[in-house]
């Protein structure tokens, strides 16, 4: 077998079957893939309905992420490990053009690990379009990175072998943290944004986009103490637990009637996130564009800052 499609699921029965149908699509009477399912306790006919479609189903309920996705690339012999979340649609060339990366040997176009770029689909909401936007415009064109999304990631067997797989003791975070334990084993991590991939799952509410970014921030200390300290992993948790008494002073002002003074706070706390949001020319595009990038990032840093610290109170606890 050459590859193995390793999907973790978890009630996403609606936008699994699109996954599912794109993946044959793309398969076009392959027979050297196979699709692995690690079910996660699902009650909404997930596993039922990949069953249907003679998808190898596993029934593995309340475990971790990272947990899931060993368990499937321990179910597989093949030589390569595709792992895709259940909520994302890929195009009919995408495993055509993995050939290029599995065959290509020692040329130029070789890679032991490779990441798509996916993106929100047109009808989601401006807040999920401009964060999958945030994505394209970082990697825009083909590139070495430091960190990939769990759910778009291709690599051979044996790299996968070395480093163990995927942390387990990870809440989230656990595919940056492998990617960068891949990157010090010398493994050639590229992105690639060449394909058309959609991500099903984006946020349809703005609370569900600020709940999902809390989750997404509050494994920073554990990855730390994983890979040690480093400007890398050091830099936005730092900034952003300092934007919390920058905020703070702003209310503090606002209530002592001082409000030039809190404008000046509030602008001081907004330097970082303009800065960022200047820095790609998708989001210079327009004055609305990057006003809405200015303004998820400020919010950003904020709900990862309180993560953070709650992380440290917990893990401190612990």
């Amino acid at each position: 077998m050459k590859y193995a499609i390793i999907i973790p699921c978890f009630n996403e029965v609606d936008s699994l079957h699109i996954t599912l149908k794109s993946i044959y699509e793309a398969m076009n009477g392959r027979q050297d893939v196979e699709i692995l399912l690690l079910d996660n306790g699902s009650s909404d006919g997930s596993q039922e309905y990949a069953e249907s479609l003679g998808v190898n189903v596993y029934k593995v309920p309340d475990v971790k992420i990272s947990r899931l996705r060993n368990i499937g690339a321990g179910k597989s012999t093949a030589r390569y490990f595709l792992f895709l979340d259940a909520d994302v649609k890929v195009p009919k060339n995408w495993l055509s053009t993995l050939d290029l990366y599995a065959d290509a040997g020692g040329t130029s176009f070789w890679a032991d690990v490779v990441g798509f770029v996916d993106h929100a689909p047109r009808q989601a909401p401006w807040f999920a379009r401009i964060w999958g936007l945030r994505a394209s415009a970082k990697r825009s064109e083909v590139m070495s990175v430091d960190s990939l999304p769990g759910r778009n990631i291709f690599i051979d067997r044996r790299w996968f072998e070395l480093v163990g797989g995927f942390n387990e003791s990870l809440i989230t975070g656990e595919d940056k943290d492998f990617v960068l334990r891949l990157k010090r084993a010398g493994a050639k991590v590229i992105s690639d944004p060449q394909l058309d991939m959609l991500h099903l799952g984006y946020e349809k509410t703005f609370w569900e986009w600020i709940r999902k970014e809390y989750w997404r921030q509050h494994s920073h200390i554990s990855l730390i103490k994983s890979n040690g300290l480093c400007f890398r992993l050091l830099r936005f948790p730092l900034a952003s637990v300092l934007h919390l008494p920058i905020s703070f002073c702003v209310l503090v002002l606002l209530c002592l009637n001082e409000p030039m003074l809190a404008m000046g706070a509030l602008l001081l706390s907004l330097v970082a996130s303009f800065l960022i949001s200047a820095k790609h020319s998708v989001s210079r595009s327009s004055i609305g564009r990057l006003f809405q990038f200015t303004l998820l990032y400020w919010l950003r840093f904020h709900v990862a800052g309180i993560s953070v610290l709650v992380e440290f109170f917990q893990l401190k606890k612990s």
